[in-house]
C-alpha cells in the first residue's frame, strides 16, 4: 500500500501494522501496496537505528507562518524506562497558518469505483490503505513527512522507549482519544455503538491478536510479525511489545502499528463479543467490513454512499492539529478517464493526468504560439505539478505455470519488449526505465546493469535454447510444456490488463506484435479491477501487468521470499522459489550497516535481472493538477496528494 494490477504509502495513518507511506496519484487500482525500498533515501538507512542512544530534542523550528503550538505532547506521569530518551521527535510543521480559510471543502475523484471493503485488518487495496487510512486512522507514531521522513514523530503515542538489542518497545499512548461514531448509529439495532468509545492499550493489544490469529485472511502483513515475540497491555495506556530477535524493520514495523476498535470488530451485529475460538473467521466476514471506516485520525467519516460519495469530515476531536480543509468529498466512478472531464468542469478540484490526457490537453500546446481558447489548463485556472510517483511498473511471468518456469523464457519476454518505444510514444516519456525492483534513481541498483535492449533476434535464441522452435512452419514456435510429453504445444499466452487504461491496452497491442515476429501469440484479456484483482489473488493467470509502490525502509520479503510463493492472498504472485534470493532477503533482516545493505540490495538486484520473474518496464511521474481555489499547496516528501492537512479551499469555492 498496497495495491496491484496496474498492479498496486501514509503520515497519519497506516493500515494494521505497517506504515504505507506513498499515495499513488492517479488510477488508484494501479500500485499494489508494499514495504520495498525508497531508493532516494537509501543513504540515511540505518539512521533510525544510530538514533536509538541518542536523546530526542527539537531539531526544527516550525515555519514562520505557521500558529505556534501552545504546548507539546504531554509527558506520561509514570514511564517504565526513565533512562531510556524518548524515541519520538517533536513536529517539525504545524496548521492551520495565521488568517488560513478552515471551512473549505475539497471535492476529489475515486476512480477505481465501489472499495472491496474498510476493514483496514483484511483489506491491501490502495484506496483503503493509501488514502482513507492516513486521512482516518491514527498510528501509533509516523515518520516525518515534511522535514526529515527519517525523524518518528508521536500520533496515539507520546513516548517511546526502545531498548539497545531493539527487541522491546514500550509506547505510552495518549489519554482521552476517541474512536469515530461508526455508520448506522441511527438503526435502533446499532444503538449500542453510539457514544464514547475511548482508544486504549486495549485496542493495540486485540489488533496485534487479529494480525497473529491464523483464521485472519491478511498474509500481506503477516509476514512482518512472524518474529513477534509477545504484547501485552501494563494499564489503560502503557503497551510493551518485544520481538524474538533484532531485526531491522522492527523499529519501522512496531511504530506504525495503526489500532482497530474492539469494541466495533469484535463484536457481532448486535453488540455481542464475537466468541476467542472464531473470531477471526469472524473478522474476515465482519458485519460491518462494507459499511465504513472507523478510526481515530484527522478525518472521519460520515457518509458512504456505494456508487456516488465517500465523505470524510474534519474529525474535532483529534488529538492533533486540525486539517485546514474542513471536508473532503471523493467522488466514485469506475472510468479513470472521467477523471480529466471531472477536473476540467471543476466538478473535482484535484487529480492526476494519464499520459494521454497529458499530451493531448498540455503538451502539444507547450510550444505552439496559440493556446487553445477557454483551456483551464493555460489560462491561470488549473495548475499542474509533475511528481514522482514512488513506484515501479512490470508485467509477472507466471512460473508455476510450465511455459514461463524457465527463465530463459522469461527473458525472450522482456528482449521482445520494446520498452524505451513504450516509454516515449505511450507514456510520452513520464519516467524513467527500470532494471528491478527499486525506484530508477535508487542507489540500490548495481549500476553495472543496463536496461535488457529491444532485440527481437536475441528472444529468438533465448526460446530456442529453451526448446521453443517452430517446427510445424505455422509462424509459432511450440515446445515440450512438461518432460515426457511427446506432443509439443504452441506457444500462446493471455496477458491479463487492467480494463480502463488507454495506456495499458496501447502497450498491449504494441508488444503483441512484436512477440508474433518471434512466433509468440499473446491474447490480451483487459479486466475491470475488481476482476482482476480476483484473478491476481488466486494466481489465475499467465502473465499479468502490476506496479508496486515504494517505501521508506526496504524489505523484500513480501513478494520475493519463496515462503510468501504460497501464501493465500500473498504478494508473491508469480511463483517466485529461489535459495540465493532468500538467502540475501533474511541477511537483510538482520543487517544494520548501511553499506552492507546497499550491497545486499545490489546482489539481489542481479539475481532478478538474471532471473527475470518480472519484466520491469519503468518508474512514471505523474501530472498532478489543482484548481487554482485549492491554495497552500504543498507537497509532502511521501503521499503527496494524500496529505493535504496543510492545504486550503479558498472561501469563494464553497
Amino acid at each position: 500500500m498496497s495495491k496491484e494490477g496496474q498492479g498496486a504509502l501514509g503520515a497519519a495513518a497506516v493500515t494494521a501494522g505497517l506504515a504505507l507511506l506513498v499515495f499513488q496519484l492517479v488510477q488508484t487500482h494501479e500500485v499494489e501496496k508494499r514495504l520495498v525500498v525508497q531508493g532516494q533515501q537509501i543513504r540515511a538507512l540505518g539512521e533510525a537505528v544510530e538514533r536509538l542512544s541518542a536523546a530526542g530534542g527539537d531539531r526544527a523550528a516550525r515555519p514562520a507562518e505557521v500558529e505556534p503550538k501552545a504546548a507539546e505532547d504531554p509527558i506520561p506521569e509514570h514511564v517504565l524506562h526513565p533512562e531510556v530518551p524518548n524515541f519520538l521527535k517533536p513536529k517539525s510543521r504545524h496548521w492551520p497558518t495565521k488568517g488560513q480559510f478552515t471551512e473549505g471543502a475539497l471535492i476529489r475523484g475515486w476512480p477505481s469505483g465501489d472499495p472491496k471493503g474498510f476493514n483496514p485488518i483484511i483489506e491491501n487495496s490502495e484506496d483503503i490503505v493509501d488514502i482513507i487510512g492516513p486521512l482516518c486512522g491514527a498510528s501509533l507514531a509516523y515518520r516525518d513527512p515534511w522535514t526529515d521522513p527519517n525523524d518518528w514523530n508521536g500520533d496515539l503515542a507520546t513516548r517511546v522507549e526502545i531498548t539497545d538489542d531493539m527487541k522491546e518497545f514500550t509506547f505510552y499512548l495518549r489519554k482521552g482519544v476517541k474512536w469515530h461514531e461508526p455508520l448506522g448509529v441511527s438503526d435502533p439495532r446499532h444503538a449500542w455503538m453510539k457514544g464514547d468509545h475511548f482508544l486504549t492499550a486495549e485496542d493495540v493489544v486485540f489488533t496485534l491478536d487479529l494480525i497473529m490469529n491464523p483464521q485472519v485472511s491478511n498474509g500481506f502483513i503477516k509476514n512482518y510479525f512472524k518474529e513477534l515475540e509477545s504484547w501485552k497491555a501494563v494499564d489503560e495506556h502503557t503497551v510493551v511489545v518485544r520481538w524474538k530477535k533484532k531485526e531491522y524493520l522492527n523499529v519501522e514495523t512496531t511504530l506504525s502499528i495503526s489500532p482497530v476498535p474492539k469494541f466495533l470488530l469484535g463484536s457481532d451485529e448486535d453488540g455481542k463479543p464475537f466468541p476467542k475460538e472464531t473470531l477471526g473467521l469472524r473478522v474476515n466476514q465482519h458485519w460491518y467490513n462494507n459499511k465504513g471506516f472507523v478510526g481515530a485520525g484527522p478525518y472521519r467519516m460520515t457518509s458512504y454512499e456505494p456508487g456516488n460519495s465517500i465523505v470524510l469530515r474534519r474529525n474535532d476531536d483529534y488529538h492533533g492539529d486540525k486539517p485546514s480543509i474542513r471536508d473532503v468529498r471523493f467522488v466514485i466512478f469506475t472510468d479513470p478517464n472521467q477523471t480529466l472531464l471531472k477536473l476540467k468542469a471543476h466538478e473535482i478540484g484535484i487529480g492526476g493526468l494519464t499520459p494521454g490526457q497529458y499530451r493531448d490537453e498540455i503538451l502539444q500546446y507547450q510550444d505552439a504560439k496559440t493556446k487553445p481558447a477557454g483551456s483551464p489548463f493555460f489560462d491561470g485556472r488549473i495548475q499542474h505539478d509533475f511528481i514522482s510517483r514512488f513506484s515501479y511498473y512490470y508485467v509477472g511471468w507466471n512460473a508455476d505455470r510450465p511455459l514461463f518456469s524457465d527463465k530463459r523464457v522469461r527473458r525472450a519476454m522482456t528482449l521482445a519488449m520494446n520498452r524505451k518505444q513504450i516509454l516515449d510514444s505511450v507514456f510520452v516519456g513520464l519516467g524513467k526505465l527500470a532494471t528491478g525492483p527499486y525506484m530508477a534513481e535508487s542507489p540500490a541498483n548495481d549500476p553495472s546493469i543496463q536496461p535488457i535492449p529491444f532485440d527481437l533476434e536475441q528472444a529468438k535464441k533465448e526460446l530456442a535454447e529453451a526448446g521453443w522452435t517452430d517446427t510445424d512452419g505455422d509462424g509459432i514456435v511450440d515446445g515440450l510444456l512438461h518432460p515426457g510429453d511427446t506432443k509439443r504445444t504452441p506457444f500462446q499466452f493471455t496477458l491479463l490488463i487492467y480494463g480502463s487504461s488507454k495506456e495499458y491496452a496501447a502497450f498491449a497491442n504494441i508488444y503483441k506484435e512484436d512477440l508474433l515476429k518471434i512466433g509468440v501469440k499473446m491474447n490480451i484479456d483487459a479486466a475491470e479491477w475488481s476482476l482482476m484483482q480476483k484473478r491476481m489473488h488466486e494466481k489465475d493467470f499467465d502473465a499479468y501487468t502490476g506496479g508496486w509502490g515504494l517505501t521508506w525502509e526496504e524489505d523484500l520479503y513480501q513478494i520475493w521470499h519463496s515462503s510468501q510463493a504460497d501464501v493465500p492472498q500473498g504478494s508473491n504472485r508469480v511463483g517466485f522459489r529461489n535459495a540465493a534470493a532468500d538467502r540475501i532477503i533474511e541477511k537483510l533482516r538482520v543487517t544494520f550497516d548501511r553499506d552492507e545493505r546497499l550491497a545486499l540490495l545490489r546482489e539481489f538486484h542481479r539475481l532478478v535481472n538474471d532471473e527475470q520473474p518480472y519484466t520491469f518496464m519503468l518508474s512514471r511521474t505523474i501530472p498532478f493538477c489543482h484548481w487554482n481555489d485549492v491554495t497552500d499547496v504543498v507537497y509532502a516528501k511521501y503521499s503527496p496528494p494524500v496529505l493535504t492537512f496543510p492545504w486550503a479551499v479558498a472561501r469563494t469555492a464553497n
